[in-house]
């Protein structure tokens, strides 16, 4: 039986017509400039908040417009919390001092210097790497000849404090939440705690916490001056505030944060801290 013939293939494409012919770039164009396609921002980091109020009575808490709250920057020193990891980047002292009068100047916190306003608190600061520390401990039954291992954590009650679970032991958490709290236990994280004193008490060598927020993020595939300024606008919110449980600062969270006073001014004998110490450059350690 013979083969059907096929009809002849065309040699090439019916002409468009002209009125059509813009129609691919102009899709093409239209496509790129369509969220779906358009260049994405880099995705910022989860970071966990843990906010403490000690002492709710103090005159000087939460600013507002009205009432700004002044304050003095003490220092800060690198606090490993665990195991050192070697080679871990930290940030420049000076770039992280205006970092943290930047993120307390959003809400309204005012750096004051000498022939300024009295200062109403003391701001103390530690930051590093944070890690569980422990050590695998064997034993072996005698009668029966069997090995079991039982690790042995050094700093647990530190890195709890360090992701809130401690006030999420407090609560009923739902399985997802408490999972994702032990998570961050888990996890080798950078953190960055900032603590209230009492000025006054401090005079009469006290050291009386006002409030202290502890901020940290997991340490994969990052560095911690490379995150310092996402770290400290997502806990500016919560500055002099209690957090219930563990808050997880995702970038939409971020884009909703709310921001009272922006623009960083020293109030006295100073100029304002307007812009980063430019010779300040991420410590190669």
């Amino acid at each position: 039986m013979e083969a059907p013939k096929l009809p002849p293939r065309p040699a090439v494409l019916p002409a468009m017509p002209p009125s059509y012919r813009g129609l691919p770039a102009l899709l093409i164009a239209v496509l790129a400039c369509t969220p779906a396609y358009a260049a994405r921002p880099k995705e910022g980091p989860e970071v966990l908040v843990v906010s403490d109020v000690l002492d709710p009575a103090a005159p000087a808490l939460r600013p507002t417009k009205e009432k700004p709250v002044y304050y003095i920057i003490l220092g800060g020193s690198e606090r490993t919390l665990g195991d050192p990891i070697a080679g871990e980047k930290m940030p420049d002292p000076a770039v992280l001092k205006y970092e943290i009068a930047r993120a307390l100047h959003s809400q309204g916190f005012l750096l004051t210097k000498v022939g300024g306003p009295r200062p109403h608190l003391a701001i103390l600061y530690t930051y590093g790497t944070a890690n569980l520390s422990g050590v695998d401990l064997q034993d072996t039954d005698p009668s029966s000849g069997e090995t079991t291992t039982s690790t042995v954590l050094f700093n647990q009650r530190e890195i709890a404090a360090l992701v809130g679970a401690l006030k999420a032991d407090r609560r009923m958490l739902m399985p997802a939440e408490a999972d994702r709290i032990n998570q961050a236990a888990r996890d080798d994280r950078y953190y960055l705690l900032i603590a209230a004193f009492d000025v006054d008490a401090l005079a009469r060598k006290e050291r009386k916490i006002v409030w202290r927020t502890r901020i940290s993020v997991d340490s994969r595939r990052r560095t911690l001056p490379e995150e310092v300024r996402v770290m400290l606008t997502s806990a500016a919110p919560f500055f002099a505030t209690e957090t219930d449980l563990p808050r997880f600062i995702e970038d939409a969270d971020r884009r909703k944060a709310e921001v009272l006073i922006g623009t960083p001014t020293v109030v006295g004998d100073g100029a304002p801290p307007t812009t980063p110490p430019s010779a300040a450059k991420p410590d190669q350690r």
